[in-house]
């Protein structure tokens, strides 16, 4: 599978009648202008609060769910739109982006505690480097003599 594949992975979602449009998985840019509007739902989805019930966080946070489907459709302009659709609809689409973003909220949690920690390790190594630069650096130059 190809970079190009997974780019291009889309669901088709079915509307009323013989309507249906295509669902993408959510990207970290997406993500970030999510956060901007919906911080609240994304919190408590990240926390585990808020779980993977695609039906409690419709009711919940309906605003964010139509959000996040308009933003998957590539229409984030008709999030109002989007609120409109069928409860069904709109249930689906959230299960198929879910499954397209590859979204474990178990293991992004897991990953960022791990990379907050290995940056603080970094820091670390990186200051006692610097320490150590500086204090050979300072026993290694000659000391000014008075006259």
């Amino acid at each position: 599978m190809s970079l190009r594949d997974l780019v291009d992975r889309k669901s088709r979602i079915a509307g009323p009648g013989d309507t249906s449009f295509d669902v993408r998985g959510l990207s970290l840019e997406d993500l970030v202008l999510l956060l901007e509007n919906h911080s609240e739902a994304l919190a408590r989805i990240f926390a585990g609060t808020g779980g993977t019930d695609f039906e409690e966080l419709l009711k919940e946070f309906p605003q964010f769910v139509a959000a996040l489907i308009a933003y998957a459709a590539d229409e984030p302009e008709l999030e109002n739109q989007v609120r409109k659709l069928p409860v069904g609809v709109q249930l689906r689409a959230l299960e198929e982006v879910w499954e397209l973003s590859s979204l474990d909220v178990e293991t992004v949690g897991k990953l960022a505690v791990n990379l907050l920690n290995s940056i603080g390790r970094l820091n670390t190594e990186h200051l006692d480097r610097l320490r150590t630069s500086l204090t050979t650096s300072s026993e290694a130059m000659p000391t000014a003599q008075s006259s």
